[in-house]
């Protein structure tokens, strides 16, 4: 029951980090069309992207600076799905899959994002 239990958790954290960023890049008013297969693989990256242009009024430099500070807090990011196995004395080797590619994704999609054109055109 433990090890089922921690496997629902593993799977809500990744549905949180990708699904509910999917759906809200295709509820999007403004739809870019480039860079889809990054966009598609990396939602909650790419809405990262979307707000660092609009806040740092498109610099590139501050955009990639942002990345490089996300790719630094999705580290942490992995000790929010490993807390509950912490907590009852789970070992890790029963959830080695889904915690390896947790942490393949918290790891590759920000340096995916690290260095594209801007994804949105100066309007």
């Amino acid at each position: 029951m433990q090890s089922h239990l921690i496997n629902f958790w593993l799977y809500l954290y990744l549905s949180c980090i990708y699904f509910l960023p999917l759906i809200k890049l295709i509820r999007l008013k403004e739809q870019d069309t480039k860079f889809l297969l990054r966009k598609m693989l990396f939602p909650l990256e790419y809405l990262i992207q979307i707000k660092l242009e609009k806040t740092t009024n498109y610099s590139r430099s501050a955009i990639r600076l942002g990345h490089i500070l996300v790719w630094l807090f999705s580290i942490f990011g992995l000790m929010f799905a490993t807390v509950p196995m912490y907590i009852f004395n789970e070992p890790y080797e029963n959830h080695t899959s889904i915690l390896l590619f947790i942490t393949y994704y918290l790891m590759f999609a920000p340096i995916s994002f690290w260095f594209q054109p801007r994804s949105y055109q100066n309007k």
